[in-house]
Formats: structure tokens, C-alpha cells, sequence
């Protein structure tokens, strides 16, 4: 019977040996008696000799020493876990989860342990509690940046915009109690009254088209970083320019945005910090990698300033924000000191899918809420010689049409036909009405005038296009006469150029600019 014992043991010993996980062996006061080549490798020694009749603590940092010392003596009666951490000989430390069970052969009393190294998930651990603490950090700043931002539009709303509506109440108040009086020169209230709110105007529209800029979804990011560009030159004294092709493709919301937020924050990092009179934009696209830069010529920034950008510790949440937006979209941010100046450098990857994607998007917009580009028109046919020429004002906001209808009001041979809140009510009742003109607001809910009038055009409507809109930037009127459309008028210009535009364009004739052009 010896004979197969000892081949039970052999083959016991040949199993644990090959399992891929440590086991061991020690004495109660932990000694090692045992150890299969795992646990031999996790203890980074060299062979079993080494380590047989070694006490355990030796291979063990000193801060594991206490809890290992109270688990072996746990562990005499019952079974325990718990980790240690391993010196290491070279590199880096070792974390080793460990199992202990007493074993009881004969009168001898000893442990068990069988380990698992757990080193790369706690250093996972580790780099994501480091990563969620600095994601609060970074939350928490953006919420104290939102609130300031919260207060100085406030503030401005309230000390400028909120101060030059009160002086117009005053100015308009002041007439109304004195009218008729011949010391009261009523011209000259009002066209006071008129310049104030038409500052008030302007100084919204640029609120709002900073946070927002509405050219970014119409034309896209060539279009918006120009007219971004060319208001910032103006704010700040710093000459910007645009370095992009004429023909840059859409890219997806979400890109374009990320990228005109990073030209955003570098050009404010160039006010504020490089004492630079230019800075330049440049993109470029390559096969499969759109790459952005800012650069400006002032005073650079230190090494010390751009290892602590590089490594994500610098304070400011601006470039956080920055890398976070563009590594999300799967791209990098680079940031590098030149010999004059500092350059921003945002790449993103683009594929042809995604830009056909982009570029279709307001007929795909158009195609889910049931406008189709080839459908014939029908509805009511147009109407047999006559002189009343019908209109149908689209905007989305009811105290716009309100306006347009006022103005319209009582002049000979037009009426309102209709009035549509969005691009796709627009194309919808232009069909059905087969208006002779269309008064069209550019941005709008549901598909921008652009696409509506594109929509109409592609179906075969006759119905000639106005442009109306609160948009100054010279790239929409450029596209409204690209694209063959009749005319353009800024809505602060309504009560001038409104009547006149609509009589030029029923006569045959386009209108832009305050001016009318020749017959088509």
C-alpha cells in the first residue's frame, strides 16, 4: 500500500504545483514549510529553497506586518482573509489577496494559504477614485463658473440692458404725458427711443450668440468661427483670422461644437494672458482627421505652466473642459510653446459616413416629420390673373408675425395667406396655399428657413423667398444669393425695408441690402 501512496502524493504535489494560483504551506508562527511555483513568483523569489524555513513577514512590507500577524493567529482556529503587499526586489509593489485555513495532520498544526494577485485591480481602483475625485473637482467648478457666469449676465442685463429700457420707458412716458405741447419735439423722443432699443437690440443678439451662435448649426463651423473670429477682433483689439477651406464639409453637432468651443476658450486664454495684438485660426482636413489650431504671437507661457496643462493639473477648468469635450469624441488636445506665442492644437477623426451624415441632416430632419423633397405640390391651385398677391409669413415667434402683418396691413393688392411657426409648418402650408411670396425667418425649430425653402424649391414651388432675420453676418446673404433667393432684410430694419423688399421681389426683382437689384 505504500507504493500507491506515494504516487497520490506525487500527484498531488505535480496538481498544486501547476495550478495558477499560489498555494503554501506555513507553521502557525508562519514559517514557510511550502509553496507551489506561483506563490514562489508572487514572493519575486528565485526558487523553493529560498524560501522554505523563511518566515513569511520577510517578504512582506512592514505596514502588512500587523494584520498578518493577527491573521495567522486567527487563522489557527478558523478560516481568514485578507491582503499584504509584497516588497518588491525591482519595480513596483505587488498586492496579493490571501486565504488562510488551519490544517490539522496527525499532532501537527498548520496553515494554509492560497493567494491571488489583485495588483492591477487595485491600481484600477485607485485610478478611478482618483479619476471620480477629480471629476468632482471639475464639477465643482464648472457649477462655481456657471454661477459667475449666471451673475455677470445678470449684471449686465440689469446695469446696462435693464438701465436703457428704463430711460426708454422714461423718454416714451415723458412724451405720452406731454403730447400736443409745443415745447415737446416728438421726433426727437422717439427717434431717441428707437436708437436706445435698437443698442438694446444688438447687445442681445450678441449675448445670445455667444452662447449659443445659431450661424454654428445653419452653416456650420467655417461659417461661425468667421463670424466668431470677426466679432472677437471687434470686442478685443486682437486681429483674428480664419484659415479654413472654402469648401469644409459638415461634420456631426456634436464635433462642430466641441471645436468651436476650443477656438471659444483659447481665444479668451489669449485676451487674458498673451499680451498678443493677432491670433490666427487654422483647419485643416486630412483623410480621415480634422485638425484644429489657435496661435497667437504674445509673451508664450512657461514650461513649468504647460507640463502642469499637459498633466491635467493646472487649476483652471477652461482647458479641462477643453480636453474633456474633445476626448470624448474620441480626438486629442495639444497644447505647445513656440518660440513667440502658444499654439492649441484639437484633432478629432472623421470618416466619409459621418459627413455625408452631416450634410444631410436637415433633409433627414425634414424626411421624420413628413416633408418629402419630391413630392409635388397640391393644395389649392394658383389663382387665375389676379392682382392680389398672397404672402404667408413663417416665424417662430407669434410677436414677429404679429409685426409683419401691422406692416403689411392696408397695402393695396396683398394680403396674408397664412402663417406657419417653423420650417416644417412652412413647407407644409406653402403647399397647400401656393403662396406668391414667403416671408421666411432663418432659424427655426423643426428645419432652418434655409432647408424649408430648399424643400419648396426641390417640389417645384413658385412661391418667391424673403429672408427675414435678425442675423447680421454677411455669409447668410452670400448663401441667399448663391442659392437663387429673391431677397434678405434684417429684422431692425423691418418698418424701412419690409414693404419695400416684398414690392421689389412681386415685381420681379431682387432685394438686398436695403437696395433692390434688377430683374432675374
Amino acid at each position: 500500500m505504500e507504493a500507491p501512496r506515494q504516487f497520490d502524493a506525487r500527484f498531488l504535489w505535480s496538481l498544486i504545483s501547476g495550478l495558477e494560483v499560489g498555494v503554501a504551506s506555513v507553521t502557525t508562527a508562519g514559517t514557510i514549510r511550502y509553496a507551489n511555483s506561483r506563490f514562489i513568483e508572487m514572493l519575486q523569489s528565485s526558487s523553493l529553497d529560498q524560501l522554505v524555513g523563511c518566515p513569511l513577514s520577510r517578504f512582506v512590507s512592514a505596514a502588512s506586518w500587523p494584520s498578518l500577524n493577527r491573521a495567522l493567529s486567527m487563522a489557527v482556529n478558523s478560516r481568514v482573509q485578507g491582503q499584504m503587499e509584497v516588497e518588491p526586489n525591482s519595480g513596483r509593489s505587488r498586492t496579493i489577496q490571501l486565504s488562510l485555513m488551519p490544517i490539522h495532520v496527525a499532532e501537527n498544526a498548520s496553515i494554509m494559504i492560497t493567494a491571488t494577485e489583485i495588483t492591477e485591480l487595485v491600481e484600477k481602483n485607485k485610478a478611478l477614485h482618483a479619476t471620480e475625485d477629480s471629476l468632482h473637482t471639475l464639477s465643482a467648478r464648472i457649477l462655481q463658473l456657471q454661477d459667475q457666469e449666471r451673475r455677470r449676465i445678470a449684471r449686465d442685463l440689469h446695469d446696462i440692458t435693464g438701465q436703457e429700457l428704463a430711460v426708454v420707458i422714461m423718454s416714451l412716458n415723458q412724451l405720452a404725458s406731454n403730447l400736443g405741447k409745443p415745447e415737446v419735439n416728438a421726433q426727437q423722443v422717439l427717434s431717441e427711443a428707437v436708437g436706445l432699443i435698437r443698442k438694446i437690440e444688438d447687445e442681445i443678439r450678441t449675448l445670445s450668440y455667444l452662447l449659443h451662435p445659431p450661424l454654428l448649426d445653419e452653416f456650420g463651423l467655417r461659417s461661425a468661427l468667421s463670424w466668431y473670429a470677426e466679432g472677437f477682433t471687434r470686442r478685443s483689439g486682437i486681429h483674428v483670422t480664419v484659415d479654413a477651406p472654402p469648401d469644409l464639409p459638415r461634420l456631426s453637432v456634436e464635433k462642430e461644437t466641441a471645436l468651436f468651443r476650443v477656438v471659444q476658450e483659447s481665444l479668451t486664454n489669449v485676451l487674458r494672458h498673451s499680451d498678443s495684438s493677432k491670433a490666427r485660426i487654422k483647419v485643416r482636413l486630412h483623410s480621415e482627421r480634422l485638425q484644429l489650431s489657435v496661435e497667437d504671437e504674445g509673451q508664450g507661457i512657461s514650461r513649468e505652466a504647460l507640463e502642469k496643462i499637459v498633466d491635467g493639473t493646472v487649476a483652471g477648468v477652461g482647458t479641462q473642459g477643453m480636453r474633456e469635450r474633445i476626448q470624448q469624441l474620441g480626438g486629442t488636445l495639444r497644447f505647445s510653446a513656440r518660440a513667440k506665442g502658444t499654439q492649441v492644437v484639437a484633432a478629432l477623426p472623421v470618416d466619409v459616413t459621418e459627413v455625408a451624415a452631416a450634410e444631410s441632416e436637415p433633409a433627414r430632419a425634414e424626411v421624420a416629420h413628413g416633408v418629402l423633397h419630391d413630392v409635388p405640390l397640391g393644395g389649392a391651385p394658383a389663382s387665375p390673373v389676379s392682382k392680389t398677391k398672397r404672402i404667408l409669413i413663417a416665424d417662430d415667434h407669434d410677436v414677429t408675425r404679429q409685426g409683419i402683418r401691422a406692416l403689411l396691413q392696408g397695402e393695396p393688392n396683398i394680403e396674408v395667406c397664412g402663417e406657419a411657426e417653423n420650417g416644417i409648418d412652412a413647407v407644409s402650408k406653402a403647399r397647400r396655399l401656393d403662396p406668391d411670396l414667403i416671408i421666411m425667418d432663418i432659424s427655426m425649430p423643426g428645419a432652418s428657413g434655409f432647408s424649408a425653402a430648399n424643400s419648396l424649391r426641390n417640389s417645384g414651388s413658385r412661391a418667391k423667398i424673403l429672408f427675414f432675420t435678425t442675423h447680421t453676418y454677411y455669409e447668410i446673404e452670400r448663401m441667399s444669393r448663391t442659392c437663387g433667393y429673391e431677397g434678405l432684410v434684417n429684422k431692425t430694419n423691418a418698418s424701412r425695408d419690409l414693404v419695400r423688399a416684398v414690392r421689389a421681389i412681386l415685381a420681379g426683382k431682387r432685394f438686398y441690402d436695403s437696395e433692390v437689384v434688377g430683374g432675374r
